[in-house]
């Protein structure tokens, strides 16, 4: 039976879905290693002076959110076919909103690329592979020129098939082919989802495929060559929680004392002693977010922003952020939440986080 569900706060969008072992025909690449450097750098990102904009999924609408909490544009997106890995077991799918300099691109049903700009214009972009057995997942690059789609076939009894290919988002030319793999299906199966673009090369996160509950964050995140799709850094592991969504400075991981900060070329930044179970790094590379409830016995929901420097910490209650709007400002699903002062704004509708605008890292 195809399901679909969706969940709280932080990201995904899950549907029906079954142990998994990755049999690569194009095998993966040696990662880079790791190395300490005392500090966080800034990332190079958009201009501070452009503005920056959250971008939200209500009931079927993509809204692009104000730092002040109002809608600045919205388009209507429509629900693709349901996924089923079979056995019950739900599909994670990946938000279909991709951000680039000037536009918001979303998937538009199961083929549909379409555009989005903050003054309210809409279009249409190009096509991806999508039906009753098939799902794509897609990423524009930051000047329009390139799209990166992964497929995942499920037409199969027992397997997922996996394709990552990128080519010219207007026209579809140079079309290239940079990795395949077959997936056994069940709870152990994980996926790709491209999140964005650095230096003209493809982030990468690593989730599972598949999921009889939800999954609140990636296993890892990678940084591939568009071209080759040679894999050039690792970030994160099962003993250390990568963030959910990407920074123009990097990503953090945390484990049970630390916060660790790397930049995208895999090395480790600044350490942070923290307890927090997971953090989203701001685009600067300078403060992080933490959001989770009180723990045993106080399931209230909060957000603690704190520098990467230990000089300032402010905690919100009653809503948990997903992602940095900009320096100042973070998107939860029902608020923006702006800084220093910690003070929340409530959204009219509330929704699901699907990135922020503009979206080069």
């Amino acid at each position: 039976m195809r399901a679909r569900a969706l969940l709280a706060g932080a990201t995904l969008l899950t549907l029906s879905c079954g142990q998994v072992a990755i049999s690569t025909v194009h095998s993966p690449y040696p990662s880079a290693s790791s190395s300490r450097v005392a500090g966080a750098s800034p990332g190079a990102g958009p201009s501070p002076q452009a503005p920056h904009y959250g971008l939200l999924l209500s009931a079927g609408t993509l809204e692009v959110i104000r730092p002040d909490g109002g809608v600045a544009a919205s388009a209507t997106v429509a629900a693709p076919s349901f996924q089923s890995c079979g056995q019950g077991v739900g599909a994670v799918l990946q938000p279909p909103v991709s951000a680039t300099s000037d536009e918001v691109f979303f998937r538009d049903g199961d083929t549909h690329i379409r555009y989005l700009s903050p003054d309210g214009r809409t279009g249409d972009a190009t096509t991806v592979p999508g039906g009753a057995t098939t799902i794509s997942f897609f990423s524009v690059s930051p000047d329009d020129q390139r799209i990166a789609v992964v497929v995942e076939d499920m037409s199969a009894a027992s397997a997922i098939g996996l394709r990552l290919y990128v080519e010219d988002l207007h026209g579809r030319g140079h079309h290239v082919d940079i990795y395949r793999a077959s997936v056994p299906e069940g709870k152990g199966a994980t996926t790709l989802w491209p999140m964005g673009w650095r230096q003209g090369r493809l982030v990468m996160a690593v989730w599972a495929a598949c999921t009889f509950e939800q999954v609140p964050y990636p296993q890892e995140w990678h940084v591939v060559d568009a071209a080759t799709g040679a894999r050039q850094a690792t970030i994160g592991n099962v003993g250390c929680v990568p963030s959910i969504w990407p920074s123009a400075a990097g990503v953090a991981c945390v484990d049970s004392t630390q916060a660790r900060i790397y930049d995208w070329t895999g090395k480790l930044k600044a350490m942070v002693a923290t307890q927090v179970g997971q953090a989203e790094l701001s685009p600067s590379g300078q403060r992080l977010a933490a959001a989770g409830s009180g723990g045993m016995g106080d399931p209230s929901p909060a957000t603690t922003a704190f520098s990467v420097d230990g000089s300032s910490s402010v905690t919100t209650p009653g809503h948990m952020a997903c992602l940095w709007i900009d320096e100042d400002h973070l998107l939860a699903p029902d608020a923006v939440i702006t800084l220093p002062s910690g003070a929340a704004t409530p959204l009219d509708a509330s929704g699901v986080c699907a990135g922020r605008f503009p979206g080069g890292l």
